[in-house]
This record gives structure tokens, C-alpha cells and sequence, in this order.
């Protein structure tokens, strides 16, 4: 249990009780990050029941204010940040010294602006028990991501993650959410296949631009899975409509 709670509290912004930082302790917990997801999907899903009393676009500002107080904007970070990186158009270096300056750059507020404009309209357009998927594919894009590519920087949280996620991560990131989504819709498995291939071709993007990843861009993959999940979804039911 007290890995368990470390994980959440890096990863989440819920209340838990406080456990003393291991290394060991958080290595262990490296697989447990994508059944974080499906805590996180499952309050998400309930948040969904506003759609009870309220209109579709005042559901989706609550859901996307739920989903950034849950997460504390942790991934939305490495969003904007990536992007003010990559589409700066230097040389390596000066991407990754870019990318870690704190101050945001205009196409790291353009990514968050298209981030919220694209839930605030997708939200209301995909059925809301596939919430229960959504941070599961999430929480396991930065464990496939980080399975096959090298961290550039000398250190950080991220460099211990990267080097020590294995087989047993990989397959935690590919298994569970494969399973809730084959349990709650098997044409689910759609989204997250293509979501998976989204991780899997960003990466290699990166590795060639920057020569690997860094967390910054582990916070990408996490949401832009998420986008990839929740626009394959949509066109999914659409097509089946």
C-alpha cells in the first residue's frame, strides 16, 4: 500500500497519506502506473453524471476542470513544453534548453489552447463510459514510450524511470489497457491500438529530432495518446451510427 500511495501522490493530486520517497520503493511502483489510470477514469466517469442536470458543454468544462485539478496539469506541462522545443525549429541543444525553461512560449500556448478547445468539443461527442479508459491509455503511453528510448539528460525523475522500465512495464502498459477497454467496449480496442501506435511513432520522432525523450516529452505522449483515444472513439461511433 505505501507504494501504491507514493505513486498517487506522483502522479495525481489526490489526498493520500504521506509515505516516505524510496528509490526502491518507487521502482516498484513503475507498473502500477497504468492501473492509476483506471482510479483516475473511474472519477472522471463519475464527474460524467452532471449530464444528469446539465447541458453536454457545461459537462465538459467540468470534466476538463476535473481531469487538470486531478492531475495538478502535470503532463500539460510537458505538453506545452515539448512543443515550444520542437517547433522552435533550432538545433538539439537549444531544443532541450528551450524546453526547459519555465517560461511557457507562444507554441506552448497555442498547445494549451487547442488542449482545452478540443476537449471542451469532444467531451460532449463520445460516450462517457469510455472516460474509465481514457487515463489508462494515458498513464501507460510514457511506460511504452519510455520502453524503447533513451533519456537525454544526465539526470532526473524521468532518467530513473526510463532506465529501469522493462519488460514487466511494457506489458503492464499494453495489457491493462487493453483488458478495461476489451471488457467495456471491444470496439474500444480501436482507439487504443491506435493510440499505442500514436506513442510508438511520436517517440521515434523524437529520438530522431532530440536523440531520445526526455519528461517533458513522457508528458506528451500521456496527452496526446489521450487526444488520439478520444478522436479515434468518436470516429469509431460515428462510423457505426
Amino acid at each position: 500500500m505505501k507504494t501504491i500511495w507514493l505513486m498517487m501522490a506522483f502522479f495525481t493530486r489526490l489526498p493520500v497519506p504521506y509515505v516516505e520517497y524510496t528509490e526502491e520503493r518507487y521502482l516498484k511502483g513503475l507498473e502500477l502506473i497504468p492501473l492509476l489510470g483506471i482510479l483516475m477514469g473511474g472519477i472522471l466517469y463519475g464527474l460524467s453524471f452532471f449530464h444528469l442536470i446539465f447541458d453536454p458543454q457545461v459537462v465538459s468544462m467540468i470534466l476538463l476542470g476535473g481531469y487538470i485539478v486531478l492531475t495538478g496539469g502535470l503532463h500539460l506541462d510537458g505538453l506545452a513544453d515539448t512543443c515550444d522545443g520542437i517547433f522552435s525549429g533550432r538545433e538539439r541543444d537549444r531544443m532541450l534548453e528551450i524546453m526547459k525553461d519555465s517560461h511557457v512560449g507562444s507554441f506552448g500556448v497555442l498547445s494549451m489552447i487547442f488542449f482545452v478547445a478540443f476537449y471542451m468539443v469532444m467531451y460532449g461527442r463520445i460516450p462517457y463510459e469510455s472516460l474509465l479508459v481514457l487515463p489508462v491509455v494515458g498513464k501507460s503511453a510514457p511506460l511504452i514510450s519510455a520502453s524503447f528510448a533513451e533519456y537525454v539528460r544526465p539526470s532526473g525523475m524521468g532518467k530513473l524511470l526510463v532506465d529501469n522500465c522493462g519488460k514487466v512495464e511494457l506489458f503492464m502498459a499494453i495489457f491493462v489497457p487493453t483488458v478495461v477497454a476489451a471488457l467495456l467496449n471491444p470496439w474500444y480496442l480501436i482507439a487504443v491500438g491506435v493510440a499505442i501506435v500514436s506513442v510508438i511513432l511520436s517517440t521515434n520522432h523524437l529520438k530522431k529530432v532530440l536523440g531520445g525523450i526526455t519528461g517533458d516529452t513522457m508528458g506528451m505522449v500521456c496527452e496526446l495518446s489521450q487526444m488520439v483515444f478520444v478522436f479515434v472513439i468518436y470516429a469509431t461511433q460515428s462510423f457505426l451510427s
